[in-house]
């Protein structure tokens, strides 16, 4: 990782990093093009980069990539890239190259100096598949010195060119002229980079799972066109330079079943807590749909959930019509009163309306409680359902926007529906992968709507999109190392709906497949 300031605003270095040919094919990739192999929508696209000996370690052969890139905008103004490897049917492995495996990459552009400047932060975590670099340590630091090398030439390229049209500095010169890495003085960045390098190390100690972070999504799907490239085995590695690897053209796919059993292994061998939701159960046993995660407010146990500060998200004030500015939540309308971790074969809708559960035993008393309930819908080896179920116990009629929301159609609800995700502690790639922007959930999303007699339940299937599948892989490798917290509420589009009023938050700690309670 390289970390530097640069003279530019973060727009432009965006604009910079991200500059194509006119027809939106190439891609320069730390200064090297790289061919768009499809653009999947306005924010993500499949890229296949080609590398060659001046950017590779000492005496390995051409290497290639193939990664799914996606960006974003946050609100105040940072610019975020981040690459990762994946497998795609349109760009199998070419002839004379090795297919290497960037697990986690990109940029973080963020705005300095009211806008002048911007700091830069510049991570790469690739695997080459080459067996010899176990016998050699240094390797990892010829590509942190690489990686230094780009971020010093960028900040380089910007110094020369103030004063310019920055129009000029982008579609001419900037393509077609590679900046002398000899003449940059990049000591400055290189010693910034070591600190920045020894802290990821420390952090990795800390944070990286102890099983192998292989993703837990169905990678034999044959309906994916593209999956993500999975953790690098031992013998993964071996086989990359061994003389019987000639037409090895794609790396070993490890089960499903076997990741998850890996993880239930080493979820058994854990010391410290004991797990409530596997005490008392049996074969013969129901569970009491909107309990079966535990809560824990004082944040200290794993696998269970807490309700999150409101003032950590932000939302629409009073006056967002007119200055655009969003302000700190100081409260919910509604109390979150329980949460689910269920597996299943399949897709569980409609877990207010069970039996036995939280949402009917209010029903069968006929109180004036009302329910809103979000079933965020998982896929991996199996349908993981996280269901989090918030109660008001004043009348629906009291509060406009959300009884327009509850007894809207669903059109209506997808165009105002928003989650903020935020993640509160977690590694540095997942943060920036999941952001802080706020989502309207139907907009990206399949959400099923279920309204009941005395609740609303919204079943948002996230394995309908390819970029939210993505993702979602991502942090589930990292789930028993993250705490998750969320935010949701009811979009606010004129003056009389303003200021905008969270429904609720949610804090997930730590949480685990293994101890999600099967559904039977």
């Amino acid at each position: 990782m390289a970390v530097g300031v640069i003279d530019g605003t973060s727009e432009d270095i965006f604009n910079t990093l991200m500059s194509l040919d006119p027809l939106r094919s190439e891609w320069d990739f730390c200064f090297y093009k790289g061919s768009v192999v499809e653009h999947l929508d306005g924010h993500t696209d499949i890229i296949n980069v080609q590398l060659y000996s001046d950017w590779l370690p000492w005496g390995m052969n051409r290497r290639d990539l193939l990664l799914r890139r996606y960006w974003r905008r946050e609100e105040d103004g940072t610019y975020v890239i981040l690459c990762h490897s994946v497998y795609h049917k349109k760009c199998p492995p070419r002839r004379g190259y090795v297919r290497a495996c960037v697990k986690s990459g990109g940029y973080v552009v963020t705005p300095v100096s009211k806008g002048k400047q911007s700091l830069v932060k510049h991570m790469v975590a690739i695997d080459w598949r080459s067996w010899n670099l176990y016998m050699r340590p240094s390797s990892s630091r010829s590509i942190t010195i690489r990686v230094v090398e780009r971020l010093a030439a960028l900040r380089e390229m910007f110094k020369a060119k103030q004063g310019q049209g920055f129009a000029e500095f982008v579609s001419g010169e900037f393509l077609e002229t590679k900046p002398c890495l000899s003449k940059v003085n990049i000591r400055p960045l290189i010693t910034e980079a070591k600190r920045v390098d020894l802290e990821l190390v420390k952090a990795d100690e800390m944070e990286k799972p102890s099983s192998a972070r292989h993703s837990l999504m169905d990678l034999n799907d044959v309906s994916d066109e593209f999956f993500d490239v999975p953790e690098p085995s031992e013998l993964d590695s071996l086989i990359d330079n061994s003389p019987f690897s000639q037409g090895h053209s794609q790396l070993k796919i490890p089960s499903p079943a076997g990741i998850v059993k890996k993880l239930q292994d080493l979820a058994n061998n854990k010391k410290g807590y004991m797990d409530l939701q596997e005490v008392g159960m049996d074969d013969k046993s129901t569970f009491f749909y909107g309990a079966t995660l535990q809560k824990d407010p004082n944040f200290t146990m794993p696998c269970s959930w807490a309700t999150a500060d409101p003032s950590t998200f932000l939302i629409r004030g009073e006056n967002y019509l007119k200055d655009r500015q969003k302000v700190k939540a100081n409260d919910t309308l509604m109390q979150m009163i329980g949460a689910d971790w269920i597996s299943s074969d399949k897709r569980e809708d409609n877990l207010g309306g069970r039996i036995g559960g939280l949402v009917q035993e209010y029903a069968a008393k006929d109180g004036p409680e009302f329910f809103f309930i979000v079933n965020m819908q998982v896929p991996g080896s199996a349908m993981y359902s996280l269901a989090l179920y918030y109660m008001l116990k004043t009348p629906l009629e009291e509060h406009p926007l959300l009884e327009s929301f509850v007894n809207g159609d669903d059109a209506y609800r997808n165009s105002r529906f928003k989650l903020i995700p935020h993640i509160s502690k977690g590694s540095w790639i997942v943060k920036q992968s999941v952001g802080k922007k706020a989502c309207l959930v139907g907009q990206a999303l399949e959400v099923r709507y279920t309204r009941g007699k005395n609740y609303l339940e919204l079943d948002v299937d996230v394995g309908s999109s390819t970029v939210a599948r993505g993702v979602t892989n991502l942090v589930l490798g990292y789930l028993t190392n993250l705490v998750i917290e969320m935010a949701f509420l009811i979009q606010a589009n004129t003056e009389n709906e303003l200021p905008e009023l969270l429904l609720g938050t949610c804090r997930l700690n730590y949480l685990d497949v293994s101890k999600s309670v099967q559904e039977r």
